[in-house]
């Protein structure tokens, strides 16, 4: 009965880890975080640097915040993964573990096993466990293509419908032209609209909503494929313009919402 017992267990690890492997291979895109949640500052100690590093020669194509995303993921989430760095807790050792959870349900998909580090120094205590979570794991990478075909349901702005003016009577006046001195040509500056407390500029990859008051970018957003609509980056849901007023859409606990960002006058 032992015997058999073993094999049983032997059989469901095989098989989970199979699950997981096919699961892991079904992205094509891996976003590093510029800060992992227990450190204090952007890259701290050169971690999210040696992540990206050591996830590209897994195989994986890895994208940062700055990166523009390319045209399939877009239009396509499902190909993304988020990583994240996790620091266990343990007497005098450094734990640390690899999280890749997926964009498209947050759900995840993988996670390392635990590197260890005794090394007092930081910087060097870090490095060695994260270097030691990705040898002990099997990664075995190779995208299939599974998730390529799940697009986004985005949807089209409707067109705003024609405003009927009333023609007022004609009437004659005298028009009287002054002659104006030519002036200097000044550079014209970009406008931009304040939403609900935020200011919209406009970036190479499409825009930023910006806090009016603390001047921190709340939303930044990337172009798609699709006029007017853009998907903000490490947040769920779409941005998009339906008429002259900017709106963000978002599934969140099964339920679809949107809010409508209006236009201060």
């Amino acid at each position: 009965m032992k015997t058999k017992f073993y094999i049983f267990i032997l059989v469901l690890t095989v098989s989970i880890s199979s699950w997981a492997q096919s699961n892991l291979n079904d992205y094509k895109y891996v976003l590093v975080p510029e800060k992992f949640d227990f450190l204090k500052s952007n890259d701290q100690y050169q971690l999210n640097s040696l992540t990206k590093f050591l996830l590209q020669k897994k195989g994986f194509t890895v994208l940062n915040k700055l990166d523009n995303y390319p045209m399939d993921l877009a239009k396509n989430n499902c190909l993304l993964l988020n990583a994240n760095v996790i620091k266990l807790k343990g007497l005098l050792t450094t734990k640390l573990q690899l999280e890749l959870s997926s964009k498209c349900n947050n759900r995840v998909v993988f996670s390392s096993e635990i590197g260890k580090s005794k090394l007092k120094e930081y910087k060097k205590a870090y490095h060695e466990a994260l270097r030691e979570a990705f040898e002990l794991s099997a990664f075995n990478y190779a995208f299939n293509g599974s998730n390529a075909s799940k697009l986004i349901p985005i949807p089209k702005p409707p067109t705003p419908e024609p405003m009927i003016v009333e023609s007022a009577p004609v009437i004659a006046t005298e028009v009287v032209v002054e002659k104006v001195k030519p002036q200097e040509v000044k550079e014209v500056v970009p406008t931009v609209e304040v939403v609900m407390g935020l200011i919209v500029q406009q970036t190479n990859s499409g825009y930023d909503f910006i806090d009016a008051v603390s001047r921190n970018v709340k939303y930044s957003t990337h172009a798609t494929l699709f006029e007017n609509v853009y998907i903000i980056d490490g947040r769920e849901g779409i941005i998009y313009k339906r008429g002259q007023n900017w709106v963000r859409e978002y599934v969140e606990n099964g339920k679809t919402t949107i809010e409508a960002l209006n236009i201060q006058r």
